[in-house]
């Protein structure tokens, strides 16, 4: 187990020093901590579903378990023997199957809270690294929230955002059907999607 932790660490993070405490922190901020992980409600459905775990049963964990990583596991080694279907907990055969990672059906709509909401995250981790900063480098007892707090990083990663990203655009101010017809445009492109280099045929074909 170990040998495992540090070869994807070695895999992950090429040039350092890999150690087991290291390797075991990395991957468990990865996929396991609410705070940098989040499945959300259709992604724990679509792996329910896929694996067989608990089809039906209410959704509550946003995060990866043990459980997902065996039965990926066992799925990933039973399609590479060229099985057809695996039998889970509880006597359900699921089909085991290739999926198309362009298809629309195994892709979901990323609104623009969720893209904020990331964007925040970035700006309040950052945050964080500086207010730790500098909570070891003043004085204990001069030190007040507005010496240790300053909000720029989580301004500037809104800026940014909305400044620069793929997905921030000037709206279609034309007449007002265009304006409207810009705002329910969906975009298969920007983080996380398609690029215009990766996309194929099937996929242009919309």
């Amino acid at each position: 187990t170990d040998e495992a932790l540090l070869d994807i660490y070695r895999k992950l993070r090429p040039g350092e020093p890999p150690t087991k405490e290291s390797a075991q922190t990395l991957l468990e901020n990865l996929f396991f901590k609410e705070k940098r992980y989040d499945l959300a409600r259709v992604g724990r459905y679509k792996v329910n579903k896929k694996l067989g775990l608990h089809v039906g049963e209410p959704i509550t964990s946003s995060t990866l378990t043990e459980e997902d990583v065996v039965a990926t596991i066992e799925y990933l080694v039973r399609l590479h023997e060229g099985q057809t279907t695996m039998t889970v907990p509880g006597g359900v055969e699921v089909p085991v199957e290739t999926d198309d990672i362009d298809h629309f059906g195994n892709r979901r709509l990323r609104t623009v809270g969720e893209l904020i909401q990331n964007q925040i995250r970035v700006g309040m981790s950052r945050m964080e690294r500086v207010v730790r900063e500098r909570m070891t480098t003043q004085d204990v007892e001069a030190i007040t929230p507005q010496t240790l707090i300053n909000i720029r990083p989580v301004v500037a990663a809104i800026k940014e955002f909305f400044g620069t990203s793929q997905p921030s655009q000037f709206m279609g101010q034309n007449n007002p059907l265009s304006g409207l017809t810009h705002k329910r445009r969906l975009s298969a492109l920007g983080p996380g999607g398609l690029s215009r280099e990766r996309a194929g045929l099937e996929v242009r074909d919309v």
